[in-house]
């Protein structure tokens, strides 16, 4: 067991505070029991979780059963198209009410006593409520407990925190970059079939770092796509391009350039009329020469628009994966991977899209087993018991300064490669383990030398 000071937190988290502006983090932070413990209570209870895509329940009473760290959640479109959250707990014993991962259901009947469930969530049926209860339980105290709920662009999200703030505050600008992944015409994204799911021997937080932006690790993970000229750029172009993140936040992203490439490139010309019919002119700007771009919502979202081509130098098509990295305990995942496909598209590019995503990204894929070979082994390594003394270097960009004339919103920096937006959603997340329950997360503070800032949000 590592040290904690009285509120329970990790000597070395206290630590990090001081070393994270310095560009070190403590390797103990991977795989940790009391660190994941600390997550569940400080992070997961209070953030803005992704719980579905709105396409993925399109009618009355369609559900789907998702996960906010250990409490299972149903995910519901009532009979007049509202979407409903709500804890898969029985308010009578606890019993799971939902035990189907999809479906279409009016109500839901627990399979212990007989409580019964409106898909509203309201308690309608008690057996033997006359001769038992004498009529005195007040049913309307005990419906299925809501989970608040907010959407934005077809994502369905949801929160443990009463008080947590509104989920456009939450996202606090993000959604410039998101509706590059969300909006590629009038009608936005839809999935392409149910989650594609696994477990996997890693820690959550490697894999959001991941897909944060790590352009990195890409040139000798994925060599192979260089080799074989599966990319269209180089190793002497791919770290060119720009990192973004949200000060405090914890979202980021990386959106990669390479030179001579035709605006949109990989994009099939209906959806580029489609983004320049939804997209403004800056989102234009930032997004049109890009290669590709690859962004965590923090805690645990993220999104990939790449290329990918069976014929090589030749720049493939672009396809878009949404995937969740749901913690399912210290070091372990459970892996829910999306294709998105744009709604106003025909049948036939989604299913190209879904044809080269499946083989990048899908469970098998050439990506998707390159990642995960070297996740689980950080994930292991990072868990032994040398590990508690041992800082992971995050040097990238330390004395950078932010471009004063991006386009889009937060901190922006060239070129794509570095560390800076890492150190934000590692500074972020620090933020959140620090603050006690039932404190709010004090968002003027900037991860990660938590410098107080102006009204401008400029440290």
């Amino acid at each position: 067991m590592q040290p904690t000071n009285a509120t329970g937190v990790p000597d070395f988290l206290e630590r990090m505070r001081e070393t994270l502006p310095e560009g070190r983090v403590p390797a103990k932070i991977f795989n940790d029991p009391n660190v994941y413990a600390l997550e569940r209570e400080r992070v997961f209870s209070r953030a803005w979780a992704f719980l579905a895509h709105e396409s993925e329940i399109p009618h009355p009473g369609d559900y789907v059963l998702r996960w906010i760290t250990d409490n299972s959640v149903i995910v519901i479109r009532d009979e007049h198209g509202q979407i409903h959250a709500h804890l898969n707990r029985c308010t009578h014993r606890g019993n799971q009410v939902c035990k189907a991962e999809m479906g279409n259901a009016s109500h839901f009947r627990c399979s212990y006593h007989g409580w019964t469930f409106k898909n509203t969530g309201e308690l309608m049926g008690v057996p033997y409520y006359r001769e038992v209860y004498k009529e005195s339980l007040n049913r309307s105290e005990w419906g299925l407990r809501a989970v608040r709920v907010e959407t934005y662009a077809g994502l369905v999200f949801g929160t443990l925190d009463p008080d947590a703030e509104t989920l456009q505050e939450y996202l606090g600008g993000f959604q410039f970059y998101l509706d590059f992944f969300l909006k590629p015409g009038p009608g936005g994204t839809e999935v392409y079939g149910p989650p594609e799911r696994w477990i996997a021997d890693a820690d959550w937080k490697i894999c959001a770092e991941n897909f944060g932006g790590d352009g990195y690790h890409t040139p000798v993970t994925h060599q192979f796509g260089f080799h074989l000229g599966f990319y269209p750029s180089s190793g002497t172009t791919h770290f060119m391009g720009y990192a973004v993140h949200m000060p405090g936040r914890g979202h980021t992203i990386g959106i990669g350039h390479t030179p001579g490439l035709p605006p949109f490139s990989g994009f099939p010309q209906e959806v580029v009329d489609g983004m320049h019919a939804t997209l403004s002119p800056e989102q234009i700007a930032v997004f049109k020469d890009a290669r590709m771009a690859v962004g965590t919502v923090f805690p645990n979202l993220s999104f990939l628009t790449q290329p990918f081509s069976l014929t090589p130098k030749q720049t493939g098509v672009k396809f878009c994966t949404m995937r969740l990295w749901h913690p399912r305990g210290p070091g372990q995942i459970e892996m829910f991977s999306w294709c998105l496909v744009p709604k106003d598209a025909p049948q036939s590019v989604k299913d190209e899209l879904y044809r080269v995503y499946n083989l990048a990204f899908g469970p098998a894929g050439t990506f998707e087993q390159d990642d995960f070979e070297n996740w689980t082994n950080l994930s292991r390594q990072n868990g032994g018991s040398t590990a508690a003394d041992f800082d992971l270097a995050y040097f990238q960009g330390l004395d950078w300064e932010p471009l004063q004339d991006f386009p889009g919103p937060g901190h922006a920096f060239t070129p794509y490669v570095t560390e800076i937006g890492f150190r934000n959603l590692w500074g972020t997340w620090l933020n959140y383990m620090l603050t006690p329950v039932g404190q709010q997360v004090d968002r003027s503070r900037v991860p990660p030398a938590f410098h107080p800032v102006d009204a401008k949000g400029q440290p």
